[in-house]
């Protein structure tokens, strides 16, 4: 598909969408893109196949498809929508080098994408380890997503018996107070980037409840139930 069948703000969703790590909610989407993905975009995105939207709460949350990836790969050697303007342009210049680099390193751009979102993260779970209650990331990150990440942690320690045991999101949730569960569920898929927490589906799915299904969260289409961390 030509990236000349889209205009620049369904680009944009589509690539904001793969610089959030290919899955990301319609808040996430304004605050990176600074448009949701909704209404004919989204039905567009849904039926050309790119995009798969699942509403979650009073969100709808969106993950790139194969073919979305596809897409985005193909986007790296595109030209500027005719409207970019000269930044248009040196942005998909930057695209261009950014292609030359994955094939020069025989690298994918999903894999690129996970490094690159893992080192940041993994900076700032550190930033928000080195305070008592994460008052180091004002200003620096959105306390939606970095706070979340400290109070998960600790509803975490509060329900293993030790690290790396498995906890069910059913009993995590509840301890986290009025934390909306869109913007948790954000939380918990940029956690799950670091290398020390890990989130699996259910291996016996007729031991699930109603729930533990609601209270999953949906990771690039796999609905995972339970979180382990490695260390405190």
């Amino acid at each position: 598909m030509e990236n000349s069948t889209f205009g620049a703000r369904e680009r944009a969703l589509l690539l904001g969408l793969m610089t959030l790590g290919g899955s990301a909610s319609n808040p996430a989407l304004r605050d990176q893109v600074g448009a949701a993905l909704d209404g004919r975009f989204r039905l567009r995105m849904n039926t050309l196949g790119l995009v798969t939207s699942d509403r979650q709460g009073r969100a709808y949350h969106h993950t790139l498809t194969d073919k979305g990836w596809a897409w985005c790969v193909s986007e790296l050697a595109g030209t500027a929508p005719d409207r970019g303007g000269s930044l248009g342009r040196t942005l998909y210049g930057v695209l261009g080098l950014i292609k030359g680099y994955l094939d020069a390193a025989d690298l994918s751009l999903a894999d690129f994408v996970v490094t690159a979102r893992s080192d940041d993260a993994a900076a700032g779970d550190a930033g928000l380890a080195g305070t008592a209650d994460g008052a180091g990331l004002a200003g620096t990150a959105r306390p939606d997503v970095a706070g979340l990440a400290g109070t998960i942690r600790e509803a975490y320690w509060l329900l293993a018996r030790e690290p790396q045991d498995w906890v069910l999101l059913t009993r995590l949730r509840p301890l986290l107070g009025d934390a909306p569960a869109d913007e948790v569920d954000d939380a918990l898929r940029r956690m799950e980037l670091l290398p020390d927490v890990h989130l699996v589906p259910e291996a016996d799915q007729k031991t699930l409840t109603d729930d533990d299904r609601k209270a999953a969260v949906l990771v690039n289409g796999v609905s995972k139930h339970l979180l382990a961390i490695e260390a405190r």
